[in-house]
């Protein structure tokens, strides 16, 4: 029998390398198994990554937060961005070359450690009526109507390290109009013209009074003639299509730095992260609903189909065995907070398939990796788990990691496996489908039933025969025959 292992989903690893499948006839199928065993491996820890915009969505509602009132405030005189020092930018008068170096060096030093960061974003809220420019995070909600990129000069494009920024213009829900600068928008919004879509930010006020109006070609739509209340920097954009987990507000612009065919990357935790907390918001059976049916494993899991490129987000159910169930635990606290949970459950579930060719190996199911926020009752964990479930989640990307060197014992002789890669998908869900198996309930009930009624006539015959053991020693004591007085001459 064929066996190979796999490593967990944290493992480090070099670069991997893809994965091919070849589907066999049924009829080849004769002589090749269709499991793999499953070994394990150290470091487990997720890299840290960038802050995850989605959770902005619902700061409001969240618990009060232990950030220091004046911790942005310091941070922004440390970096030399405070009010004082951008000044220029609430002087009227046309956009200029100050101005727009200014709007530069802010987004170039806002940038702060993750676990200073999250807890500012966390708490930000909306912007005073009418704005006023201040020295913290404000949160704006409502739809992006415009997008247009801004050139910059030589010499401020190496200031700003990149040859342009975008300027996307949201339209508050309350109606009012803010213009954002940022390094760059969701790359799925198109430019110069315009357009309707849900969007979010958290950022810092400039200006009220200056505006950034770019020009653009001669065949473009113009930028909106209207006047913006307020204008931001922000390191990003959040983007939450009507789709279902950008319901549940997820970050669509967090996918653009996700990579297929590797390990979990810096780029990637974002996204991932931002999904453990977007699926915690789901109401129960809102995933199973939104997902169907069980997907075609093959188009997902073959990378020549590039499945990922256009489905990542997309709800996806699969059925298999669970075979390692390990507990996550999330250590960074800035990152609990995010999430809403102090740790996570990673389950392999290998999935039944026709008989895939991988790697020179042959089998008929394929291991994906699922991360839930919670297991049901009762649920086993460990490394030789064996239950059937049904898990329904969101791609996030097709994930490679190494196999360990080890050598496969197979019928066509010993083989050696050295420095080869495995390729999988990666879903994040809500919880576990799982029932106990109906035949091993009723097997165990028949077999409990059985042995208390063995155990029963056991006890019978004990008692019988303590009866009859002592019915006997009696008689024994007792003379074989009874002369009575007066009895026959």
């Amino acid at each position: 029998m064929n066996r190979c292992a796999l490593a967990m989903p944290h493992c480090p690893g070099e670069k991997p390398s893809r994965a091919f499948f070849c589907l066999i006839d049924r009829r080849q199928r004769r002589g090749f198994p269709g499991s793999m065993a499953i070994a394990s491996c150290s470091g487990r820890r997720v890299p840290q990554s960038a802050i995850l915009l989605a959770l902005v969505l619902v700061a409001a509602s969240g618990p009060a937060r232990s950030a220091e009132p004046e911790g942005f405030a310091k941070f922004l005189a440390e970096r030399e961005i405070d009010r004082p020092r951008r000044a220029v930018l609430e002087e009227a008068g046309p956009w200029d070359d100050a101005r727009q170096k200014a709007a530069i060096r802010v987004l170039a030093r806002l940038d702060a450690p993750a676990a200073l960061e999250v807890p500012w974003r966390l708490r930000a809220t909306g912007p005073a009526m009418p704005p006023v420019v201040e020295d913290r995070m404000v949160r704006i909600a409502g739809r992006a109507a415009f997008v247009a990129p801004v050139p910059l000069t030589d010499e401020q494009a190496v200031l700003a390290a990149r040859p342009r920024l975008d300027l996307v213009r949201i339209v508050a829900a309350e109606g009012t109009i803010v213009d954002v600068v940022v390094p760059e928008a969701p790359a799925a919004w198109p430019r110069w013209q315009p357009i309707d879509e849900p969007a979010f930010v958290v950022g810092l006020p400039l200006s009220t009074v200056a505006a950034l109006r770019p020009a653009g070609p001669a065949d473009a739509a113009s930028w909106p003639a209207a006047a913006p209340a307020l204008l931001l920097a922000a390191p990003a954009v959040g983007w939450n299509p009507p789709t279902p987990l950008g319901g549940l507000g997820m970050d669509y612009g967090l996918f653009a730095s996700v990579m297929d065919g590797k390990r979990l990357e810096r780029g990637d935790t974002a996204a991932f992260y931002a999904m453990l907390a977007a699926v915690g918001r789901a109401a129960p059976g809102a995933i199973e609903a939104a997902a169907g049916k069980p997907a075609d494993i093959v188009a997902i899991i073959d990378p020549t189909r590039k499945w990922f490129a256009a489905h990542r987000g997309a709800p996806v159910t699969v059925t298999g065995i669970a075979r390692r169930v390990t507990k996550i635990s999330i250590d960074e606290a800035w990152r609990r907070e995010e999430v809403g949970a102090d740790h996570y459950w990673e389950l392999y579930v290998f999935v039944d398939t026709p008989l895939l060719q991988v790697n020179e190996r042959k089998q008929t199911d394929y291991p994906f990796v699922c991360c839930v926020r919670t297991l049901p009752e009762g649920f086993p964990t460990g490394d030789a788990v064996g239950e059937k479930v049904t898990v329904s989640g969101f791609a996030l990307k097709r994930y490679a990691y190494p196999l360990p060197d080890l050598d496969i014992r197979s019928s066509q002789g010993d083989k050696e496996i050295r420095g080869q890669r495995m390729e999988t998908a990666l879903l994040i869900g809500r919880t576990v489908g799982w029932k106990p198996e109906p035949l091993a309930a009723a097997a165990t009930s028949t077999l409990s039933w059985i042995f208390s009624t063995l155990a029963a006539l056991i006890g019978l015959a004990l008692v019988y025969g303590l009866w009859s053991m002592n019915r006997g020693g009696r008689r024994r004591d007792l003379p074989d025959r009874i002369e009575l007085p007066g009895g026959r001459d």
